[in-house]
């Protein structure tokens, strides 16, 4: 009996989830330094469109220039700090609102009013500060540190393994999002999309109408911070649509989006952007192969949104606040030899790198 008690590994204490410092320590060590989700790629599709996001404290904007390429930029002009974009759109030129500094789609200087014969200014040496960015199956990743590593090293054989499952990713296009605040750590909203111990319980409709739960199992993938997520098409009455073709995969990349490929090859995407220490905001996007929103995905988001995506909103909340208690002592994690659906080893993996990250 003291062996096996000796070898549980138990839940991450409270403050990880809770105090300041933590998640101060998770913005400069994990978020500033990892790959982020920013767009896919077809939602800038001609010259001068472009997107706006934020990574915690840091505004972002990525844009499709003249020679077709896609970069990003911290979004601040170099001459007094105002934010150059908001939302989505299509420019010629990246034009401050304040002092009409205005710049070129690669991010150099094209003009800065009333400094032509300002002695000393040198326009040529102004441009915008770039940010490293990468396309991976057709989804647009950004790095804050110029030093990353390039994802096919950061995540090692995970694009080929999703490319062997859904071998026309790269054609499909951006076609809803839907997005909403969790009221949670964003480590508690990554933590419940990668266990299903609780579907069953909570998720009755999904367990049903698209994975067979018998076979689901969620392993890390090799050496990289991924999570990959197997099972078998649902299939029957209960299967929310035609689901013939290829089973269900999901692949988590650590730390904040999921790419999901629901059976017969429907790509859908969960990405997590934390707000606060207790706050983050969920994104779910669907994406089909000519950007177009027919009925029968439109069956499956609503069915989603109505089912798995709502049950889950309640719970993160919950936990947030029960991470907060005094009365709160982490309790063992369900480890099952066996893995499979009842088993919470994708936690422990988890809590694994959460450690790496701050614990240091």
């Amino acid at each position: 009996m003291g062996d096996t008690a000796e070898v549980q590994v138990r839940a991450l204490a409270g403050r990880y989830y809770t105090a300041l410092e933590v998640y101060a320590q998770a913005r400069d060590r994990l978020f500033h330094r990892s790959w982020q989700f920013a767009c896919h790629l077809s939602r800038i599709p001609e010259t001068g469109d472009y997107l706006t996001f934020s990574v915690l404290d840091q505004d972002l904007f990525v844009i499709r220039g003249r020679d077709g390429e896609a970069r990003c930029f911290f979004n601040v002009c170099q001459h007094r700090g105002h934010a150059l974009l908001e939302g989505a759109g299509r420019t010629r030129l990246v034009v401050c609102p304040y002092h009409a500094w205005s710049y070129n789609l690669d991010g150099k200087l094209r003009n800065a009013p009333r400094t032509r014969n300002l002695p000393g200014f040198d326009g040529a040496a102004i441009c915008l500060t770039e940010v490293k960015l990468e396309v991976f199956c057709g989804f647009i990743f950004v790095n804050l540190d110029p030093q990353a590593l390039p994802m096919a090293k950061t995540f090692p054989g995970v694009e080929q393994e999703i490319l062997a499952l859904c071998p026309d990713i790269e054609e499909r296009a951006f076609a809803q999002e839907h997005d909403t605040q969790e009221y949670c750590n964003w480590l508690v909203a990554v933590e419940n999309y990668n266990e299903c111990y609780h579907c069953k319980v909570v998720h009755p409709t999904f367990a049903s109408g698209v994975i067979d739960t018998k076979s689901y199992n969620i392993r890390a993938f090799g050496t990289a911070k991924c999570l990959q997520h197997t099972a078998k098409a649902q299939v029957g009455e209960t299967a929310w649509y035609d689901t013939s073709g290829s089973d269900y995969g999901s692949f988590f990349l650590w730390p904040s989006f999921s790419l999901q490929i629901y059976p017969s090859g429907l790509v859908n995407t969960y990405h997590w952007r934390p707000i606060s220490v207790a706050d983050t905001r969920v994104y779910r996007g669907w994406y089909s192969r000519d950007g177009v929103v027919d009925d029968s995905l439109q069956k499956v988001i609503d069915l989603d949104r109505d089912t798995t995506f709502s049950e889950d909103l309640e719970l993160v909340k919950r936990v947030q606040r029960g991470l907060g208690s005094m009365g709160y002592r982490p309790g063992p994690l369900v480890l099952n030899p066996d893995e499979g659906i009842d088993s919470e080893h994708s936690i422990a993996k988890l809590h694994e790198w959460m450690r790496e990250a701050v614990d240091v």
